[in-house]
């Protein structure tokens, strides 16, 4: 389970145009993780 400023720093990051690859290099989670929180965003 992320910490909610984790998921925060997630969305930000996606809204902004990265991918998942390049958020999950720059936040350390795993490629699943992201799109995982990514889908439950929208």
């Amino acid at each position: 389970m992320l910490k909610m400023e984790d998921f925060f720093k997630i969305r930000n990051l996606y809204n902004k145009g990265l991918n998942i690859r390049q958020i999950s290099r720059i936040t350390g989670f795993h490629r699943n993780t992201i799109r995982k929180y990514i889908i439950a965003q929208t």
